[in-house]
């Protein structure tokens, strides 16, 4: 999402060039996105939910971003590789309300208890936010910039921004975002995702942080991100205003209704962002974790999945689990496949689900879960 002349400030080695524009999909992408499509494909037919030249039980949208919509191209061509599966989107020039209510205006917040949301987390002391992940900062900055300490006041002379001198700041949005973090984590945030998403599409640990970083050491930095995503995205006042328009309507989908005029799809594949499946673990309180990564992160990919079943004893039930591809899949372009499956954890819902494995939870139960978390004056019509 970042230039390369950008992320170079804060860098002593020079960034790769992204061989697409700023926020588009790279063809590597594409390509890892058809992986995980083609591993439901067959997951969903072992499990009789989808049977081949079945075109018509899966409904595909996606916001109207190219990266968004492309992803979704790239996965429908894999799941129904017979078919032509359009993409529905929304009008040129519109805000989709499932992944941006407020734009869309569905959702109207109060930005005065935004700030006071996220204030009230860290004590109203965003500095001390800042210095419970000041290790983390110091190992990133020095990893970027191949310094320590004073050492690096010659950078700073010579241009560089130095992550340990932003000043941390908290203050009320505008628009979608509904508040305005700066800081050294939130600048650290970009740049680890930045670090992740080009190793993910194949650029060798050579060619980044002048060979000083490791596939270890990208995984570790992850907590810069993850902890300013907490904030801005998990605090759960701004979660229940950005995300109870998708949520009333992931609870229809779930229910058999009907989604956006789509009902009666055995199968319905949303695509949006990050931050969309960020402030739906705010508002459910969920959490998740998979081998390798940090907790609730989204590297690219992630999905959460929504399954109802109905059991052998009649009950019905909601399952839910996080999936994404490993690093190592993603940057090595491995296949997906039953002896090379994604990551995947099941997610347990609180006030829903039940011991056992897959957490189950029935399927009034869920209901209920949701309507309690989504606000009714953010959900639409």
């Amino acid at each position: 999402m970042s230039s390369a002349a950008q992320l170079d400030r804060y860098a002593a080695d020079p960034w790769p060039e992204w061989q697409v524009p700023r926020g588009n999909l790279t063809p590597g992408g594409a390509q890892l996105a058809g992986y995980l499509g083609t591993y439901w494909r067959e997951h969903y037919r072992s499990l009789g939910l989808l049977a081949p030249g079945d075109c018509a039980g899966v409904w595909f949208h996606a916001n109207k971003t190219q990266r968004t919509v492309a992803t979704a191209e790239a996965v429908a061509h894999a799941l129904l590789p017979s078919c032509t599966a359009a993409i529905d989107t929304v009008p040129d020039g519109s805000a989709d309300p499932l992944f941006d209510a407020v734009s869309a205006g569905v959702a109207v917040p109060d930005y005065a208890v935004a700030e006071a949301a996220v204030l009230g987390r860290i004590g109203n002391q965003p500095a001390a936010w800042t210095a419970a992940q000041w290790g983390a900062v110091v190992d990133l900055q020095r990893l970027m910039l191949d310094c320590t300490g004073e050492a690096c006041q010659p950078l700073a002379d010579q241009g560089k921004q130095l992550l340990t001198a932003i000043p941390t700041t908290v203050a009320r949005g505008k628009g979608s975002d509904l508040v305005a973090l700066d800081g050294p984590l939130p600048t650290a945030s970009g740049l680890t995702e930045s670090l992740m998403m080009a190793y993910a599409d194949g650029v060798p640990l050579a060619r980044l942080a002048g060979g000083r970083l490791t596939e270890q050491r990208l995984l570790e930095a992850g907590v810069l991100h993850g902890a300013d995503m907490d904030l801005r995205l998990r605090t759960p006042y701004i979660a229940r205003m950005t995300t109870s328009y998708l949520a009333r309507r992931l609870l229809d989908a779930v229910q058999g209704g009907d989604l956006l005029a789509k009902p009666d799809k055995r199968m319905v594949v949303l695509v949006g962002h990050d931050g969309n499946l960020i402030e739906f673990s705010g508002l459910l309180s969920i959490d998740w974790l998979v081998p390798g990564y940090q907790p609730n992160q989204v590297p690219p990919g992630g999905a959460l999945i929504f399954e109802r079943w109905t059991r052998a004893d009649g009950k019905e039930v909601v399952r839910l689990r996080f999936e994404v591809q490993s690093l190592h899949q993603m940057h090595g372009r491995i296949p997906l496949g039953a002896n090379e499956p994604p990551l995947s954890a099941p997610v347990f819902i609180p006030g829903c689900s039940e011991s056992g494995p897959s957490y189950d939870c029935s399927l009034d139960g869920f209901q209920g879960v949701m309507n309690a978390a989504i606000d009714p004056a953010s959900a639409g019509p």
